[in-house]
């Protein structure tokens, strides 16, 4: 009988190390865990704030742009910039433009069989420069770009600056900006679809990340 007492107290010895502390040192890992969790989900919840309300990445679609940027190039933006300070004219600018069939197709709007048929507006970025500021008189002649009756220097415009569809001389109103992209031959803009509403502006880009070879101001 002893000696079964004394091989059960040994057994009782190697739970309590073995397994006593691993019970002990369990409450540890769980606590450790829940720590990680917390401190990716306020990381997630942070990135998420500062991308919907201080800076965003945009990648650049098309030629438009060039030769400043050119297609696939990934731009950060600032989108804060612009809660203190107007846009200025030479920003770059990333916008959203509607596009869709049912301003089109006015009475469409009241009529819900109507508007299910037809496809709704969809909001795209545009990434364009500015060229006119409220106030400004706009004007194209003999291939450059006139403010306020004076001819302005262009050294980042590709291509034959010309009027399009929108009519010129313009003045820009209150709340609104004029604006045109660098390759002035192939850019949708402006001189298409008029002024854009400053609440639609997203945001200034103010830095090229990608390709990282090119990373940088896209300011010279």
């Amino acid at each position: 009988m002893e000696y079964n007492n004394s091989k059960n107290k040994d057994k009782v010895k190697e739970m309590d190390k073995f397994g006593l502390d691993y019970e002990k040192e369990r409450p540890n890992y769980l606590i450790e865990a829940f720590k990680w969790s917390l401190v990716v989900i306020v990381a997630i919840f942070i990135a998420l704030i500062l991308r919907a309300y201080v800076f965003e990445w945009v990648v650049v679609e098309g030629p438009s742009m060039e030769n400043t940027l050119y297609s696939r190039q990934v731009l950060l933006v600032n989108k804060i910039v612009y809660t203190f300070v107007p846009p200025k004219r030479g920003d770059i600018i990333v916008f959203k433009v509607s596009e869709g069939n049912l301003d089109y197709i006015p009475i469409a709007k009241n009529i819900p069989v109507l508007s299910s048929l037809i496809p709704p507006k969809n909001e795209i970025d545009y990434i364009k420069r500015v060229i006119g500021l409220p106030g400004d008189e706009i004007d194209i002649i003999d291939g450059y770009v006139y403010i306020n009756g004076n001819k302005q220097k262009e050294s980042y415009v590709k291509g034959s600056t010309v009027k399009q569809s929108f009519e010129l001389p313009c003045v820009v109103p209150e709340n609104k900006v004029f604006v045109m992209g660098d390759n002035r031959e192939v850019s949708k803009d402006s001189r298409q679809f008029g002024f854009v509403d400053m609440e639609k502006i997203k945001g200034k880009a103010v830095f090229r990340i990608r390709p990282l070879k090119e990373f940088g101001s896209i300011y010279d």
